[in-house]
């Protein structure tokens, strides 16, 4: 298998540079901010938060007469590979009351993991130093990811023992073992399956399999999938998170149960970690959609907050 990553890699940069140079904006210039209307007394700004092009965020939010208000990171999906729009979801939960922040980040085929860790934390770092900018409480600082991203939120509750202070963190369809989902990927015929197996393999740099030893591309492959599984990183300190997957998502809800049983018997309180599965193949952000969960999902992080 070791062989067969670098040309599988190559291809997918160079396919992941044409949807850069597609998809991709010019960034603005290191913290400038550009500004559209978004809905009757909130505002759309656009900021960077670090070098790369990828390094920026879109901020929904609205003055607030009555003190600053919680901060709602999103972190979007797309195997690590795309990047998804959440610009109605985000103006939908700043109705709510939240400053919203959607978050971009450098993807598979531009860093290895763990760029994408070291990306959110920035992030966050860079609302928090801003907070009053937005009328942000820089102490209620909450994180929603999808999918991709919503392994990258598991990740942020769990890292450094909820090293970036966070209140809450809800996760749609988490990935949260790529590990699992290498293994899934390899035992199924889905391509959904098969295509987050590889997109995981380019986030690491090498196979998760004793033939590949190759120091070419990381410096310790077993290290690398031993970081981006979550539950390796588990503490009773941890966020609180709610996780929310579908019966026949195509990222299984044991992703999210085995986190929260490994949480557990380490120590984490009893409750601190929900994962609820509803009915249905919904995944990621259309779980939003699904009765309830909208309504759920704010109630949950109003209550955290």
């Amino acid at each position: 298998m070791r062989r067969l990553l670098l040309p599988a890699f190559a291809a997918l940069t160079v396919a992941g540079a044409a949807a850069l140079s597609t998809t991709a904006t010019a960034p603005a210039a290191h913290g400038a901010r550009t500004t559209q209307s978004v809905q009757a007394g909130a505002a759309k700004t656009t900021h960077k938060y670090g070098t790369h092009a990828r390094q920026s965020l879109d901020a929904h939010w609205n003055a607030s007469s009555s003190g600053p208000r919680p901060a709602l990171v999103l972190i979007h999906g797309g195997y690590w590979y795309h990047q998804t729009d959440w610009s109605s979801s985000a103006e939908r939960f700043a109705a709510e009351g939240f400053q919203v922040f959607a978050i971009k980040y450098r993807l598979n085929f531009e860093a290895a993991w763990p760029a994408q860790r070291d990306d959110v934390a920035d992030a966050v770092a860079w609302i928090r130093s801003h907070a009053a900018e937005f009328d942000v409480d820089p102490d209620r600082m909450l994180l929603l990811g999808s999918s991709a991203g919503g392994q990258l939120a598991t990740d942020a509750a769990t890292h450094g023992a909820n090293g970036l202070k966070l209140k809450g963190v809800v996760a749609l369809s988490p990935v949260a073992s790529p590990y699992r989902a290498w293994n899934d990927g390899n035992t199924s015929t889905d391509a959904k399956k098969r295509k987050l197996r590889d997109n995981s393999t380019v986030l690491a740099r090498c196979y998760p399999d004793s033939g590949d030893t190759s120091t070419a591309l990381h410096p310790s492959c077993w290290d690398t999938w031993r970081s981006m599984v979550s539950k390796n990183w588990v503490d009773p300190a941890d966020a609180p998170m709610y996780l929310i997957h579908s019966e026949e998502d195509f990222v299984p809800p044991v992703h999210s149960t085995d986190l929260e049983a490994t949480a557990e018997a380490k120590g984490v309180p009893n409750g601190r970690i929900q994962t609820q599965v509803v009915a249905g193949s919904a995944h990621g952000g259309s779980l939003l959609s699904e009765p309830g969960v909208y309504d759920r999902i704010v109630t949950w992080l109003k209550s955290k907050a």
